[in-house]
């Protein structure tokens, strides 16, 4: 009976596995339908493990080449997807978290608060319909994104991460070393070798060295890959992650702590920001525990392991003040916890460790150079933007002015001493610079993007202030004199903008992969983004300005021609991410709206005052001139800067195409239907080559 009893036993419980089998088989195909379908904006960007469950998604990694596969994550909406609700016509109530005074979120929140206050000081019959209500007839989302790029990141865990062998090996290595490891200087290049030697000459798996150097050659594969090979990049990157989780960190070593640097800088440029944020922290908390961020820990070291600490200590701080700045959040790592100085630890000396002495060099003093702008952003940010813990800027006109002005005054500074390097800050004829060219002048280019980064940075909260002010001037006599100088240094800044945009499209034009391979693109998309935002700040100021503002040294015809002009790059350089897409749509509905719209009534010391608006539109600005033939094509708008013809933006055919009549006068969504996944992912222009993750949300964020 006993005998009878347990068989039942073993029988119930056999059919109790296989019926759990079948669930779990079920459940992953739901999943997979439901990651495929197109039907529901909500249903999609929840094939990634969301940034606060990471851990629990990769408590234990299984090797592709074990014959195992990984599990599924959990189906849930990442902290990236629900961001991009930012620029939803109608958003929803959902919370999309906290975006402190830094970031290009607080600055939309603060311009359209002030297109509120504006609009509550006309009459009734004269105010502007909102945004909201003037999005009629559209759908609330943007539609969701090819079926290839949603299917692309779930697909990679099915794809090999095996180690590739010996030879394929050394030639990734070799390809991260001569594309994105100029830019982030974290490893030296004969150790990976050796490690590589080392996993080859024993079992030539993986499981031949530790998991911290597993997750460092992982995450350099990955980088090598992203830059040559569409895809292919994915597969290591999971391998790095799952590597990198809680566990795998108890015990952190010199390589966990290299590639946790390289691992938030790969999520910064595959759109993944918001998870970088998860990734900083584990950075963070590794370098403490490992002690270098004091000096005194160094005693008993090697000259070479002291600078390689430094190295690292300083990449922390960078990786920190990028997060914070970006993303609107309270630094990490203080500035009182900065106890070494660059000049100190930073050797410029002629000795190399990996054969190449004046290339070491060329690097090193590029990344002292880099340091010293990210200190400037984040003072910036600690003095003008209150450490991001507020969202707004309370600081007052006349204070703001002061600690502008010396901010740029010290940025100034630090670039007159980026000797050997010759930034790109003015306009600069790239057409016929080579691929070598791009290649000599990397340094001194990734070095122009960072600041033009710190201008945007610093003058952001002066253009608000700006914007505040317009609508009542004081009769103070020495606020007068405040707002003349802010009006100066945005004068300045305004030609700042252009000449980032025409840098902007340079790069684009001409060598498209530049961003990729030197890990700027979400830099420079980022960047695209905060100067569309700060151009419609300018715009703004230009038209509601009344006549005892001093003038920005453009018409607004001409900030709007360079806006439109701006909107077209920010499509390019975003490719298929859903948050540019997004802004692009909302700020050219803006533009649309108060450049249709009648008339703007400003406030001048209590009185209303008519102020004709640009009544010029963008289609009216494209019409079509006759030439002596009789034919007629379109006119492309000149130039607003007068340093002479357009240079560097799309093609006058391309650009026409952009702005011709019609195409903007319905909803962008039209548009987008008749593009097909290549327009997306393709080797096209504007594909760029990238793909996506969940709603592609930290394009912008």
């Amino acid at each position: 009976m006993d005998r009878q009893e347990e068989r039942r036993a073993h029988l119930a419980l056999a059919n109790r596995v296989r019926e759990l089998e079948s669930q779990l088989a079920s459940a992953t195909q739901q999943s997979s339908a439901i990651d495929d379908s197109v039907s529901s904006p909500a249903s999609h960007g929840k094939g990634t493990p969301s940034t606060s469950n990471r851990t629990r998604s990769f408590t234990q990694y299984i090797p592709a080449d074990t014959g195992s596969s990984a599990s599924e994550p959990a189906p849930e909406s990442s902290a990236d997807a629900i961001a991009t609700g930012l620029f939803d016509d109608q958003p929803s109530h959902a919370d999309i978290g906290y975006f402190g005074a830094s970031s290009n979120h607080a600055f939309f929140w603060s311009i359209t608060s002030s297109l509120d206050e504006l609009d509550k000081q006309r009459p009734d019959g004269q105010k502007l319909p909102s945004r909201h209500a003037a999005a009629k007839g559209g759908p609330k989302r943007l539609p969701l994104p090819p079926v290839k790029a949603i299917t692309s990141e779930r697909d990679a865990s099915r794809q090999n991460d095996a180690f590739p062998g010996r030879d394929i090996a050394i030639k990734w290595t070799n390809c991260f070393f001569d594309t994105v490891a100029a830019i982030l200087p974290y490893v030296h290049k004969s150790v990976l070798l050796r490690e590589i030697d080392v996993v080859d000459s024993r079992t030539a798996t993986w499981q031949s060295c530790p998991s911290g150097t597993q997750a460092l050659l992982s995450i350099v594969f990955a980088h090598a890959l992203a830059a040559t090979e569409d895809g292919a990049a994915e597969p290591f990157y999971r391998r790095a992650l799952g590597l990198l989780d809680e566990k795998g960190l108890n015990q952190p070593t010199i390589d966990s702590l290299q590639a946790l640097l390289l691992l938030a800088s790969f999520q910064q440029n595959s759109q993944r920001a918001q998870e970088s944020i998860t990734t900083q922290f584990c950075t963070v908390r590794t370098a403490y525990q490992l002690g270098i961020h004091s000096p005194s820990s160094y005693g008993r070291l090697s000259r070479r392991e002291k600078e390689l600490r430094s190295i690292l200590w300083f990449a922390v701080v960078q990786l920190d003040r990028i997060v914070g700045c970006a993303l609107g959040r309270p630094f990490l790592v203080p500035d009182q916890h900065v106890r070494i100085r660059p000049s100190e630890a930073l050797v410029l000396g002629p000795q190399s460790h990996d054969g190449d002495s004046r290339s070491y060099q060329m690097i090193m003093m590029f990344f002292r150079h880099i340091i010293s702008i990210h200190e400037i952003m984040g003072n910036t940010v600690d003095i003008i933007h209150a450490s991001n813990i507020s969202a707004t800027h309370e600081l007052n006109l006349s204070e703001l002015v002061s600690h502008v002005m010396d901010l740029l005054r010290r940025l100034e500074h630090a670039r007159s001493c980026m000797s050997p390097f010759e930034l790109v800050l003015s306009g600069v004829d790239m057409s016929a610079w080579s691929a070598s060219t791009f290649e000599t002048e990397r340094h001194a280019i990734v070095l122009s993007l960072y600041h033009y980064r710190a201008t945007m940075l610093i003058n952001a909260p002066l253009l608000l202030a700006v914007l505040r002010s317009i609508s009542s001037i004081s009769e103070s006599n020495e606020l007068r004199m405040q707002l003349n100088v802010a009006m100066s240094i945005l004068q300045t800044y305004l030609q700042t903008i252009d000449s980032f945009h025409k840098l902007l499209c340079g790069i684009l034009a001409q060598q498209r992969l530049f961003l990729r391979s030197n890990a700027v693109w979400w830099l420079c998309n980022y960047m695209a983004v905060s100067a569309n935002l700060h151009l419609f700040g300018f715009w703004l100021i230009s038209t509601n300005r009344s006549d005892p503002f001093p003038l920005l040294g453009m018409s607004s015809s001409e900030i709007e021609v360079l806006m439109r002009r701006t909107l077209d790059t920010l499509k390019l350089v975003g490719g298929s991410s859903i948050m540019s897409r997004k802004a692009h749509r909302c700020l050219h509905k803006y533009l649309d709206l108060f450049t249709s719209y009648g008339e703007l009534f400003v406030v001048n010391n209590s009185l209303l005052i008519n102020v004709p608006l640009m009544k010029v539109k963008w289609q009216d600005r494209a019409r079509t001139k006759t030439n002596q033939v009789g034919d007629a094509e379109p006119a492309i708008p000149a130039e607003p800067c007068a340093s002479g013809p357009w240079l560097y933006g799309i093609s006058p055919s391309a650009m026409a195409a952009t702005s011709s009549p019609g195409i903007w006068d319905g909803n962008v969504d039209d548009l987008l239907a008749g593009l097909n996944a290549d327009n997306y992912l393709g080797a096209d222009f504007f594909a760029m080559g990238y793909n996506i993750s969940d709603f592609d949300a930290t394009g912008f964020i």
